[in-house]
């Protein structure tokens, strides 16, 4: 019994022995051969799974560590807190390790404290690392791959000063940052990117140097700046080949970015994108690759400046060989996407697809419907990449034409076969008269933030203060003599002035909106609005519908998109409902005029 005892105590203190040997141990996301500088010092630092040894530190061994809660990604790596152990100067350092990516390391230290100084125990120890302490910046000498999409995507232009050799601005139109990758590809462009320095004869510290970086990931800090290592490839000595970068997203500039670039191997030295030894100034623009010159011509009266309805915040400019959309996605940023006609057939045309700033080429196709009125509408295929095709440029065409322009490419949701026709409305648009005319009273469904109210211009309370009305009504009408706008009045008085003609003949309606264009599809008519006061959009889409005789009924949407599930009698925002009007004729004085759709697909 007593033997079985001992034998019991053996296994426990070996488990624990274990354990303890287990706690402190490097975590394995740390392990490797790092260079960096420190106070000025060049220092190579080698961790394994015990212990850290450079020049300044000697060797050190890990005594206790800990996990800093939250900081653990989803690839299970976390930064630490731990002490080691000086054993050639008997003291301890507490570090403050973080894991920026795979091939680097940032961390705070204390200095070494001995024994007799403090406990070594790693609450107390670490309670020395200044909260503002420099944090210094370990980058792995043998650099893992990373993609460079965190870092580059793109091709840019870009401006660069420097805070040494007498400064200065160097503006030169071939100083290029290229960083296009081919999605999928396993070779070197996915991990690389070129950033060429074009030399200005009057800035005395301009370079002229084409560098080649390797990326080695970014990251974000608790400020919101944005930083990414790169190693230059060309250079031997590691103080030169590895640099940092910073920058932000919440730039206030015009489609551009500010970057803060690094001389050495060093990120301290950069603050802001403002601040730093090289100050980049970046703005995408086009590759030489990418200009193509147009072989077909687009129809002549799509020539202007459009709004789109499938995108938010798009302007879209027709010329007859180039579609420009220009979207855009921030108060100062946008993405400019050109359409270069290639080949046409019937209604469908083959254009090649460039987004300035992007490395992308695609074919695409769109399938036009004549203009009618202000109104364009389309289709646009799933877009395929140029590289597919190879071979002559004629046989190229005519392959590109037969699968990107084959009828089921226009639905992108596998087994649909609907075919949605989004559409461009001419911007500034062209009035044209309205589908319904006549004077109608109204009623308004739907929720009440939506309703029309009048509307009060000036500084009285009412816009008839001073006047008894005896009888309010509201009004829709459109005219002959105003045909092409639709005037809507919630409050019009219809009681008689001493000449016989209703008081509210003599007032402003609440609402003006301009007929821009409208259609039937789907046995439904469509019609299209335009109000620049309306605070939601400009252009709304309408369904509308004449049940009998003297009613008709309106549905607006929510924008100007129109979609299949709209009816011109529901006022449900899950059928694209803001609003629902029922009309009821009110008097013949102005004609009533009723269209449910156009013939008017001729040129305009």
């Amino acid at each position: 019994m007593k033997f079985g005892n001992h034998v019991l105590l053996v296994v426990i203190l070996a488990s624990l022995c274990r354990s303890a040997d287990a706690v402190c141990r490097f975590p394995d996301h740390f392990l490797g051969d790092y260079y960096s500088i420190d106070h000025g010092i060049e220092l190579r630092t080698l961790i394994n799974e015990k212990s850290m040894t450079n020049e300044a530190l000697h060797t050190t061994n890990c005594e206790q560590y800990e996990v800093i809660n939250g900081t653990e990604d989803a690839q299970g790596r976390y930064d630490i807190k731990l002490i080691v152990h000086n054993e050639d100067a008997d003291c301890y350092h507490c570090f403050q390790m973080h894991h920026r990516t795979v091939n680097v390391v940032q961390y705070l230290q204390t200095s070494c404290i001995s024994r007799r100084t403090i406990v070594a125990d790693l609450k107390s120890l670490c309670a020395q690392i200044h909260p503002h302490a420099d944090i210094y910046t370990m980058f792995r000498i043998a650099v893992k791959t990373v993609n460079c999409r965190g870092t580059f995507e793109g091709t840019y232009q870009f401006t660069y000063e420097t805070d040494f050799g007498g400064g200065g601005i160097c503006d030169n139109p071939n100083s290029i940052i290229s960083a296009c990758q081919e999605p999928g590809s396993v070779y070197v462009d996915n991990q690389v990117f070129r950033m060429r320095f074009a030399k200005c004869v009057e800035v005395p510290s301009s370079l002229d140097r084409d560098i080649r970086f390797q990326c080695m990931g970014s990251w974000n800090d608790d400020r919101g700046n944005i930083y990414s290592a790169m190693a230059d490839i060309g250079r031997d000595q590691y103080r030169e080949r590895f640099r940092c970068m910073l920058t932000r997203r919440d730039q206030e500039l015009d489609n551009s970015l500010r970057f803060a670039l690094s001389r050495w191997a060093s990120c301290s030295s950069l603050k802001t994108p403002y601040e730093g030894p090289i100050r980049l100034l970046l703005k995408p623009v086009l590759s030489g690759l990418q200009f193509v010159a147009p072989t077909c011509l687009l129809p002549m009266n799509f020539t202007g400046s459009w709004y789109t309805s499938g995108e938010y915040d798009t302007n879209v400019t027709i010329n007859r060989t180039h579609l420009y959309f220009k979207t855009g996605y921030s108060m100062y940023a946008y993405r400019e996407t050109i359409f270069t006609c290639i080949m046409h057939r019937d209604q469908r045309y083959l254009v090649q697809v460039v987004t300035v700033g992007r490395c992308e080429m695609d074919y695409m196709c769109f399938h036009f419907l004549p203009r009618h009125q202000s109104i364009i509408r389309w289709r646009l295929s799933k877009p395929i990449s140029t590289n597919v095709f190879r071979g002559s440029i004629e046989e190229n065409l005519e392959r590109a034409f037969r699968q990107v322009c084959t009828w089921s490419s226009f639905r992108y949701e596998g087994q649909k076969t609907d075919w949605i026709y989004r559409y461009f409305l001419l911007n500034p648009p062209t009035p044209f008269p309205c589908p319904i005319q006549g004077r109608y009273s109204f009623t308004q469904h739907g929720l009440p933030e939506e309703w029309y109210y009048t509307r009060v211009r000036g500084i009285t309370e009412r816009p008839r203060h001073n006047i008894d009305c005896k009888q309010y009504t509201s009004e829709l009408k459109s005219c002959p003599n105003n045909p092409t706008k639709i005037f809507i009045d919630v409050e019009y008085c219809a009681t008689l002035d001493h000449t016989g003609k209703p008081i509210g003949e003599y007032e402003i309606a609440d609402r003006e909106m301009i007929c821009v264009g409208y259609w039937q599809e789907d046995m439904k008519s469509y019609l299209i609005t335009y109000d620049d006061e309306d605070p939601m959009s400009s252009f709304r889409c309408w369904v509308y519908e004449r049940s009998d005789w003297r009613k008709i009924g309106m549905m607006r949407s929510s924008s100007p998109l129109c979609s299949p599930v709209q009816t011109a009698w529901t006022d449900k925002s899950e059928e694209w409902a803001s609003l629902q009007l029922q009309l009821t004729e009110s008097e013949r004085l102005c004609k009533p005029t009723y269209r449910h759709f156009a013939f008017t697909y001729v040129h305009v």
